[in-house]
């Protein structure tokens, strides 16, 4: 491949990445509107990402385009992205410290010896092993759009 393809959707490492730290986006996001809401996964997926949430009321369709906006807003921000990581004991206790059951009982699942990561933007951070691009700002936020919004069970 040769470099010009190399940060394009040609290249389906980038593409991954690409839509991975667009569900970052969107969580962070969800937390900056509604910070009752609880986090799950939000993984890339073929043809863009999803975030799973628990909340406390159903979510509405309606309530798409209030998260597109500050999608973009965030995007404009241009927040770095910074990885860290935590031995477990420290990863569950933030977690634990953050309200985030889920992000917590994720924890307890991987391997002892695993290696726990986070990702943080702005004033966002999620467990996460990655990759992500290295800045909000080189999603192109008029390019946001969310087109669905389904329920999901936990695990279930």
């Amino acid at each position: 491949m040769s470099d010009a393809n190399l940060y394009t959707f040609e290249n389906p490492e980038f593409k991954k990445t690409y839509w991975h730290t667009c569900s970052h986006v969107l969580a962070q996001a969800m937390k900056r509107l509604h910070p009752e809401v609880k986090l799950a996964i939000g993984p890339a997926i073929e043809n863009g990402f999803y975030y799973d949430f628990d909340t406390p009321e159903p979510f509405s369709e309606t309530q798409l385009a209030e998260l597109e906006a500050e999608m973009r807003k965030i995007c404009k921000e241009k927040l770095k992205l910074e990885r860290f990581e935590l031995p477990r004991a420290e990863a569950i206790q933030f977690m634990e410290e953050k309200g985030e059951p889920y992000k917590v009982e994720l924890i307890h699942d991987l391997p002892e010896d695993a290696t726990i990561s986070f990702y943080k933007q702005g004033e966002f951070t999620d467990l996460c092993a990655g990759p992500h691009l290295d800045s909000t700002g080189r999603i192109k936020g008029n390019a946001i759009k969310l087109t669905a919004c389904n329920a999901a069970y936990w695990r279930g």
